[in-house]
C-alpha cells in the first residue's frame, strides 16, 4: 500500500464515522496536500482557518485559494493567549474553543525587518478574545506529520497515532502521519497542487521555506524586546513603539505551560 493509498484509507474509515467534519487548513504545503486528498476521497467539509489580524498581505495565496476552491472557511478569536519562549524563539500560543473541544494554534514570532511593518508582541497577546464557537463538528482532519518538529517543544507534532480520541471532544485524524517533507513535495508537484510562492521556493531542485519569513503566514514580524524572560535578558530595553526606554515586563505576563504534552512523549 502506498502512502497515498494509506492516507485515503484512513480518510475513508474516518468518513464512515462522521459527516460533521472540519479540515484544519492554513494554505501551507501539508494542509494543501490534505485538502487535495480529502477532495479526492469525495469529501468537501468546512476548513478551520486561523487568520491573524496583522500583516494581511501575507494571505494573498490563502485568499485566492479560498475563492478558487470555493472553500467554506471559518476563523474566530482565541479564548486566551500566552507567551512561549525557548532561547531566542518566541511564540504566542493561542487556545481556541469550539463546542466542547479545545485546540491550540501558535503564532510564531520573527524579528522585525527594517523598513517593513511590524507588530508589538504585547498587542499580539492582548488581541480580542471570545469564549467559544458553536459548530457541531465532531471530527477534525489535521495535516501534521511525525517528522514535523515543534520550534518550542522540539520532538514530533503529536502524531504517534492515526487518531486522537479525547472523551467529550472532537476526534482528531492524522492521515499524513507517515509522510515525509519530500513525500509532500513530490505529491504536490505530481498533482499540480498550488504552492504559495511567497512562502516557499525551490533551491537547487529542492523545495523549502524562504529563510526571511517575510510572507510566511506562520509568523508575525514582531518586537519582543521587553518580554525576554532569560536570566541574561536586559532589565531595561529600547521600545520602538513608544520610542523610549521601558522595563522588561516578562515576569508580569502569562506564560503557556511548556511541559511536553503526553501525546508527544514516547
Amino acid at each position: 500500500m502506498t502512502k497515498e493509498e494509506r492516507s485515503l484509507d484512513i480518510i475513508q474509515r474516518g468518513l464512515s464515522l462522521s459527516n460533521k467534519s472540519a479540515v484544519a487548513w492554513s494554505g501551507g504545503k501539508d494542509s494543501m496536500v490534505l485538502l487535495h486528498l480529502m477532495l479526492k476521497a469525495g469529501s468537501r467539509f468546512p476548513v478551520i482557518f486561523f487568520r491573524e489580524p496583522w500583516q494581511p498581505w501575507k494571505y494573498k495565496f490563502q485568499d485566492r485559494t479560498i475563492q478558487e476552491y470555493g472553500l467554506e472557511a471559518y476563523t474566530w478569536h482565541p479564548q486566551k493567549s500566552s507567551f512561549q519562549q525557548t532561547g531566542d524563539e518566541f511564540e504566542i500560543q493561542n487556545v481556541y474553543s469550539f463546542d466542547t473541544t479545545i485546540v491550540t494554534c501558535p503564532s510564531g514570532i520573527t524579528k522585525p525587518v527594517v523598513g517593513k511593518p511590524w507588530v508589538c508582541s504585547l498587542d499580539m497577546l492582548n488581541r480580542p478574545k471570545q469564549m467559544n464557537l458553536i459548530s457541531g463538528w465532531d471530527m477534525v482532519w489535521v495535516g501534521h506529520k511525525a517528522c514535523d518538529s515543534d520550534p518550542i517543544y522540539g520532538g514530533d507534532a503529536g502524531t504517534r497515532t492515526e487518531v486522537r480520541v479525547v472523551p467529550g471532544q472532537a476526534t482528531m485524524m492524522f492521515p499524513l502521519r507517515d509522510w515525509t517533507h519530500e513525500d509532500i513535495w513530490n505529491y504536490t508537484v505530481a498533482n499540480n497542487i498550488p504552492i504559495d510562492l511567497d512562502r516557499y521556493e525551490q533551491v537547487n531542485g529542492k523545495w523549502g521555506e524562504k529563510v526571511d519569513k517575510l510572507t510566511n503566514v506562520d509568523y508575525v514580524h514582531a518586537c519582543t524586546a521587553c518580554v525576554d524572560r532569560r536570566a541574561t535578558a536586559n532589565k531595561f530595553v529600547y521600545c520602538p513603539k513608544y520610542n523610549g526606554v521601558v522595563e522588561n515586563c516578562s515576569d508580569k505576563l502569562p506564560w503557556f505551560d511548556q511541559a511536553i504534552p503526553s501525546y508527544m512523549k514516547d
